[in-house]
C-alpha cells in the first residue's frame, strides 16, 4: 500500500498479490501493491457456472510488469453471480452506479497517468460497460456481448446465454444497461474500444460463423472503436491466443504501447498456407500436416493466423502489404484464461 492514498476503502485492501494468494482468495476483489501515478488495470473476471469465478489476466498483468519494468496498479473484480455485472459487486457497490462510483472514487485516489480496464466474455461486457461510465483511456474487450437482453437474443438468434438474461428479467436490478453500443453513443466519444474476438463456430453450433462477429460488428459502428477477428478462434479468443503464443505481445502493445519480438513465420510457409487455404484447405489438416512433417507448433499457428486473418477479413479491415510483411504487423494479439 502507498502513503497518502489508504483512505479509499478498495486501496485501504491492497496487499502485495502472487499467483497463489490470488488463486486461493475468496474475496470479492483484490487490490495489489499501489503505485501513485502509474498505470491502472482494472480486470474483470468471466462466468463460470460450477464455481466461484475466477479473477482474470493478474498472471499476465504480473509478467508484463515484470518484462517492461513498468509499475502496474492491478484492480481484481469478478461478478459471483454471474449476472454480467448488473447487479453490483460485493465489497464495492450494490448496484451499478455504486460501483461506477467507488471505482471513480478509486481512479481519482490513485491518479493513474492511464486507466485501462480488461474483461473476456462476461469479464468484457463488465469492463466495456463501466469503462464507458467512467470514461477510461482504453478498454480491451475479448469476445464480449454487445447487448444482455432477451427480446434481442432472440432477435439476432444469439441464445446462449438467453436463460441468464431472462432470470435477470425476472428480478431486475434498479439500474441496467443492456445494450452497450447505445451507452457508449450517449456517453460521447468515450474511451479507445479494442475488440478482439473468433469468428469461427464453436463446437456443435449451427451457425456458419461465430456470433461473436454480430456483437464485433455492432461495436465497429462507434467512431471510437477498433475490432480484430480471429478466423481460427470460437468464443474462446483468450484461450486461443494464448495456446498461439500471442497474448503477451497484444497486452505489451495495447497497455504499454510496446511491441515487442516475437518470430516470425518464414514467408514460404506464409505463400503456402495461402494457396492452400484460397483452394479451400481444411485448417485443421494443414496444422497437422506441418505439425508432423517437424515445423514448430507456435510458428505454424501463427503463420496460419496471419493468412487466414487477411483472407478472411473484410476488404476494408485487411492489413496492408506491410504489415504482412512485418514480424509484428499482424500481432495484435490477447488474453483469455485466468492465470
Amino acid at each position: 500500500m502507498t502513503a497518502g492514498v489508504s483512505e479509499h476503502p478498495l486501496i485501504a485492501a491492497a496487499q502485495p498479490l502472487d499467483y497463489d494468494l490470488v488463486a486461493a482468495s475468496d474475496a470479492p476483489f483484490l487490490v495489489d501493491t499501489v503505485y501513485r501515478g502509474e498505470m491502472l488495470c482494472v480486470t474483470f473476471g468471466y462466468v463460470d457456472w460450477a464455481r466461484r469465478p475466477d479473477f482474470d489476466f493478474f498472471g499476465r498483468l504480473k509478467k508484463l510488469e515484470t518484462t517492461s519494468g513498468a509499475p502496474i496498479n492491478k484492480l481484481l473484480l469478478r461478478d459471483p453471480g454471474n449476472a454480467w455485472y448488473q447487479r453490483g459487486l460485493p465489497g464495492v457497490g450494490a448496484d451499478i452506479d455504486a460501483v461506477a462510483a467507488r471505482l471513480g472514487e478509486l481512479i481519482e485516489t490513485v491518479a493513474p497517468k492511464q486507466t485501462v480496464f480488461i474483461g473476456q466474455s462476461m469479464g468484457a461486457y463488465g469492463a466495456i460497460m463501466f469503462g464507458a461510465l467512467l470514461d477510461v483511456t482504453t478498454i480491451l474487450a475479448f469476445g464480449p456481448l454487445s447487448f444482455f437482453d432477451p427480446v434481442s437474443a432472440v432477435t439476432y438468434h444469439d441464445r446462449r446465454w438467453l436463460q441468464v438474461m431472462l432470470d435477470l428479467d425476472q428480478d431486475p436490478p434498479p439500474i441496467m444497461h443492456r445494450d452497450l453500443p447505445a451507452l457508449c453513443r450517449a456517453r460521447g466519444e468515450g474511451p479507445d474500444l479494442r475488440v478482439f474476438f473468433g469468428t469461427k463456430p464453436d463446437v456443435g453450433a449451427s451457425e456458419s460463423t461465430g456470433l461473436d462477429v454480430l456483437h464485433a460488428m455492432r461495436f465497429a459502428a462507434l467512431a471510437n472503436c477498433r475490432v480484430q477477428p480471429f478466423p481460427a478462434s470460437g468464443h474462446a479468443v483468450v484461450n486461443y491466443l494464448i495456446e498461439t503464443g500471442q497474448i503477451d505481445a497484444l497486452l505489451a502493445r495495447h497497455i504499454l504501447g510496446i511491441d515487442t519480438d516475437e518470430p516470425a513465420p518464414p514467408d514460404d510457409w506464409v505463400s503456402w498456407i495461402g494457396e492452400n487455404v484460397r483452394r479451400g484447405a481444411d485448417l485443421d489438416e494443414l496444422t497437422a500436416t506441418m505439425i508432423q512433417a517437424g515445423n514448430d507448433e507456435r510458428l505454424t499457428r501463427s503463420a496460419l493466423d496471419r493468412v487466414i486473418h487477411a483472407e478472411a477479413r473484410p476488404r476494408e479491415l485487411r492489413p496492408s502489404s506491410d504489415e504482412l510483411k512485418s514480424p509484428n504487423g499482424l500481432a495484435g494479439r490477447s488474453d483469455f484464461q485466468p492465470r
